[in-house]
């Protein structure tokens, strides 16, 4: 039966732990390259949730020697882990959710000036391109045959690194379109009155665009 309590994070740890046995760095270290653009919560859960399926009986745990390296706890899916993490991947999983600092800084934009506004914009179409560089990279890395950590999972992840390129290319997208939209505003009060045909053009295009 699916632990409903236990976080993705928790599950994507058991699912790396398939793989073979990881250290807690090890562990921390996979679940931190490219997951935070996924799942922001994981880069705060990565070292406590080991911790949290040991004592769920999930996972082993064991100390690990090699010459005169510092010992490390070595952790191992049980067969009970396996079972959570199979039952997990049969229920529904919860709608997306997005956190977005930029876009609430747009949202509320007339408090401040239009200078503000741009730069934000602009910040969020470098973020954006950055982030998807940071997938492509990805995309690169596991092309070749037998590549990447986890080479028997390239073609879930080629999935994953599809949508995550093309989010990351929207938001670029739609900044380069907000920078142009917003070029001729004298500041973020008056486009409400002054721009209102435009704005209730943009809502006419949103709404075609969203019943198609």
């Amino acid at each position: 039966m699916a632990q409903r309590d236990l976080t993705p994070t928790s599950y994507m740890i058991l699912g790396l732990l398939t793989v073979k046995d990881w250290s807690a760095y090890e562990i921390a270290e996979q679940v931190g390259r490219g997951v935070a653009e996924l799942w922001p919560s994981a880069d705060r859960q990565r070292y406590n949730a080991p911790k949290i399926l040991l004592e769920r009986g999930l996972v082993t745990a064991s100390t690990v020697t090699k010459g005169t390296q510092r010992s490390r706890t070595v952790y191992s899916i049980t067969d009970e882990g396996r079972t959570a993490l199979s039952d997990w991947l049969a229920t529904q999983a919860t709608p997306p959710a997005l956190q977005f600092e930029g876009m609430i800084r747009v949202i509320f934009a007339n408090q401040g000036t239009i200078a503000d506004l741009r730069t934000n914009l602009t910040t969020m179409r470098e973020q954006a391109t950055r982030s998807r560089s940071l997938f492509v990279s990805h995309a690169q890395r596991i092309s070749a045959p037998e590549a990447g950590t986890l080479p028997q999972q390239n073609h879930l992840m080629a999935l994953a690194n599809r949508f995550m390129i093309g989010h990351f290319n929207h938001i670029a997208e739609w900044a380069d379109w907000a920078l142009e939209e917003t070029a001729d505003w004298p500041d973020t009060v008056q486009p409400a009155t002054t721009h209102r045909k435009r704005t209730v053009s943009t809502l006419a295009h949103s709404i075609e665009d969203g019943s198609s």
